[in-house]
């Protein structure tokens, strides 16, 4: 099936050619149309038409303008011009761009169907020619891909066969000085799903595609990194190397984000010079994709003389991430999801942090989770899903991955539910979330459910990894913290509340678990 790209200001225009073609042939179809030589230019790159039907007098960029472009970037698009218009220039211009056919309007269906015959003949005769070139071409640029990819990730290490390799691959000159920028993009996943139904290889071929045209050239070298996420780019250093690699990122982001609604995260590393600085280069540019802020849109950049800043910020306190791992160990989903939404809101209202202090917020959670989860005795844990914080960038992708780990929890705490449901400890916190406010001891307790203490002390350590005054004081924090998050009641009634008759003592208690004055965490946590 040959595609067919139909240009004509006049919408009637364009839909009697569309009509036209796909009535008479059925090995050709119609699959973009533009206003314009100009919005052509940009539908090519997403389209691939194998024929263009344009026509000649039209604004913004007319024919003349648009075949010159066309021969320019694109001389295996074949080119049929349908014009009203039979003026001398129009005519030279067809043949100095080597136009298949003239057909002159009103078009009719013998003439149309003469001039695609002729365009796919062509074509025909193009055809071993162009995909023999295509062939070695495409063996060339993945050759130079992997060599690229091995070197900057540490795979290749000697260096004699690193420069016998680049003389080969003809591509040595770009080492003689040079920065490596590496291109990211916050709404990665969202917009594979969205425009490219799930295919994460063809976004970034149509992103490697773009940023090729923005190039035209051979001198900066461009590769996909090994997550097929980003795309990383050797720029040679000259006298305007950071106004030509500015210029390049700026048209890229433009473009990107006109024809995919993506936006661009940028990290650019020192000056290097040989293909052995390659990896740290790398290293470097990929460091400063991550220096770039978490809520961000358009164009964000990162150069290598800007210092990371509080890379180890804490989101969730040690004493939050304790109540986690013990949600998960009680199968608590109730508190399981509020701390979890805690996390995502508390990022949100982190209006500077960067994307490096996420991933490192991200990955602590994901290991204290797996503590518990563990604890919990869960067979077949996933593993740490490293890919998920390269498209991490942006809060909609933290927000996705998040629910994501709340929904598994959720169906493991189901899952599990039944197997302990006869349990006498069990029994025990089920009694002490209803009744934590009373004056409790271990002794009542066991006298309650006609144990003796001693076992009963061994037991509750065994199954909650806490003896009982901890998990008790624990949960009488647990709920003055959701107390002090949802209400406005004073600290004093709030000490009452979870049984400390003695406002001072329980401030000090409370501090003491979450590192905070009732006051301060309040204030935190944005309730007034």
């Amino acid at each position: 099936m040959y595609r067919v790209m139909v240009v004509d200001d006049e919408p009637w225009g364009r839909r009697s050619l569309r009509k036209l073609i796909d009535e008479f042939s059925a090995v050709v179809e119609v699959v973009a149309e533009a206003k314009h030589g100009e919005e052509a230019l940009q539908l090519i790159q997403i389209s691939k038409p194998h024929i263009v039907v344009t026509d000649m007098n039209m604004p913004v960029m007319d024919g003349k303008a648009f075949l010159e472009q066309l021969f320019t970037i694109h001389k295996e698009i074949k080119v049929i011009v349908s014009s009203g218009y039979s003026e001398f220039e129009y005519l030279k211009a067809a043949l100095t761009y080597q136009v298949c056919d003239y057909v002159l309007k009103p078009v009719s269906i013998t003439d149309l169907r003469s001039a695609i015959d002729k365009a796919i003949e062509a074509l025909h005769k193009d055809g071993d020619l162009l995909q023999q070139r295509h062939h070695a071409m495409a063996v060339w640029k993945l050759q130079r891909e992997v060599f690229l990819q091995h070197v900057a990730n540490e795979r290749i290490v000697n260096q004699s066969d690193m420069w016998r390799q680049t003389h080969e691959l003809k591509i040595a000159q770009a080492f003689e000085a040079y920065r490596v920028v590496i291109l990211a993009f916050r709404q990665f996943r969202e917009v594979a799903e969205s425009k490219f139904h799930g295919n994460a290889d063809l976004l970034m071929f149509s992103l490697e595609n773009m940023l090729a045209e923005m190039i035209q050239s051979e001198a900066p070298l461009v590769f996909t990194a090994d997550d097929r996420m980003k795309l990383c780019v050797i720029m040679p250093i000259g006298d305007d190397g950071t106004a030509y690699m500015r210029k390049i990122v700026s048209e890229f982001q433009q473009a990107a984000c006109e024809m995919l609604k993506i936006d661009t995260v940028i990290g650019v590393s020192s000056e290097v010079s040989g293909i052995d600085a390659l990896p740290k280069a790398y290293d470097e540019a990929l460091a400063e994709v991550w220096n770039n802020p978490f809520h961000g849109s358009g164009l964000s950049a990162s150069i290598d003389n800007s210092k990371m800043s509080g890379a180890e910020s804490v989101i969730l306190s040690n004493f939050d991430m304790k109540n986690l791992k013990q949600a998960i160990v009680s199968k608590n989903d109730k508190e399981m999801r509020s701390l979890l939404e805690l996390f995502v809101q508390k990022i949100a209202a982190s209006k500077h942090i960067r994307i490096q202090e996420v991933h490192y917020a991200y990955t602590r959670l994901s290991e204290t989770i797996a503590s518990g989860m563990k604890e919990l005795a869960v067979p077949n844990q996933p593993p740490f899903d490293y890919q998920a914080l390269h498209q991490m960038m942006e809060l909609q992708g933290l927000t996705y991955y998040v629910t994501k780990m709340t929904d598994q929890l959720a169906e493991t705490f189901q899952h599990c539910g039944a197997q302990d449901a006869g349990s006498p400890v069990k029994e025990i916190t089920d009694f002490l979330q209803k009744h934590y406010f009373e004056e409790l001891s271990l002794v009542d307790v066991a006298t309650r459910f006609h144990m003796d203490p001693s076992y009963l002390s061994k037991l509750f350590k065994a199954v909650t990894n806490e003896n009982f005054i901890e998990y008790l004081t624990r949960l009488r924090m647990e709920k003055a913290c959701e107390l002090l998050r949802a209400s406005d009641r004073k600290v004093n009634d709030i000490s009452e509340l979870v049984g400390y008759e003695n406002q001072r003592y329980f401030s000090h208690v409370f501090k003491k678990f979450t590192g905070q004055t009732p006051s301060d965490y309040r204030e935190s946590c944005g309730t007034s």
